[in-house]
């Protein structure tokens, strides 16, 4: 694949881009008091109001709720895969993220378990790949 375009994050979103980036597993942003998983970061918990939180690893593991099959691509280092499939995973821990994966589009369907792998595309992103997995 040639080089793709890789978005400038900021503030929560860039600390869990880096955090994620530094464990070399997907992290997700977990309050300190209820320890409630929540996705996209934010700055308070959304169930107790504390503002402390922090990025822990997760299994990685989940289920395909929905996905959209894209056709062709404005940036060209996707222009050689398409089509290609970008997924919202729900995670066991319980919250959903978006990820790229290389299944067929033929193949992709909700209710498809996948585990989830964190590419480290320089300190500051971190793209999310899902792998189906065996007990599909």
């Amino acid at each position: 694949m040639t080089a793709t375009y890789t978005p400038r994050s900021e503030w929560l979103i860039l600390q869990w881009h880096r955090a994620t980036v530094a464990a070399g597993v997907l992290c997700i942003q977990r309050c300190d008091n209820c320890q409630l998983w929540r996705h996209p970061p934010r700055r308070y918990c959304p169930a107790c109001q504390a503002a402390a939180s922090s990025f822990e690893p997760v299994a990685g593991n989940g289920t395909i709720i929905s996905f959209a099959v894209s056709h062709r691509s404005l940036d060209p280092g996707w222009q050689e895969r398409v089509p290609f499939v970008t997924l919202v995973v729900e995670l066991d821990e319980g919250p959903r993220v978006l990820a790229a994966t290389d299944l067929d589009p033929a193949h992709a369907s909700i209710g498809t378990r996948v585990a989830l792998r964190s590419e480290a595309r320089g300190e500051d992103f971190a793209l999310l790949w899902a792998d189906p997995t065996p007990d599909r």
